[in-house]
């Protein structure tokens, strides 16, 4: 038997998803609890966005640098999720996302954490149906 007295173990957080998701739903886009973990809880991010190659990012900036908008709360206030409603964003969002997607439907795309840049980077082409909470016509 395996002496466990020198196991280090690492308290799971069951509140917070493996990796830092965005879901595409027809009226809004939503941050899971990852992304605001990873990126530390900001108050401001940049959107960002690279048309050719059909990628979305999220960065943590300061609120006086260009295009910042409010983001999360401190740590100890956000409790939820971050979802945006904002028709600019989930329309160039979606325009990021494969041809065959259906406008009705959720989608989920898993992001990439780069800690230096303090942003999480999405391949919109990699977005997958996502049956949880299905929109009703």
């Amino acid at each position: 038997m395996r002496d466990f007295k020198n196991v280090t173990f690492e308290v799971i957080d069951i509140n917070v998803n493996a990796t830092p998701d965005i879901f595409i739903n027809r009226n809004s886009l939503t941050f899971s609890k990852r992304v605001l973990e990873d990126l530390n809880y900001p108050a401001y991010v940049q959107y960002c966005v690279s048309s050719d190659q059909h990628f979305f990012a999220v960065r943590a900036c300061k609120a006086n640098e260009a295009k910042a908008v409010p983001f999360s709360k401190p740590r100890a206030e956000q409790i939820n999720t971050i979802s945006t409603g904002n028709k600019n964003i989930i329309a160039i969002v979606r325009a990021l996302m494969p041809e065959n997607t259906d406008a009705a439907k959720r989608y989920k795309v898993v992001g990439k954490f780069e800690p230096d840049a303090r942003t999480i980077y999405y391949d919109m082409e990699t977005a997958v149906e996502d049956a949880f909470r299905t929109v009703k016509e």
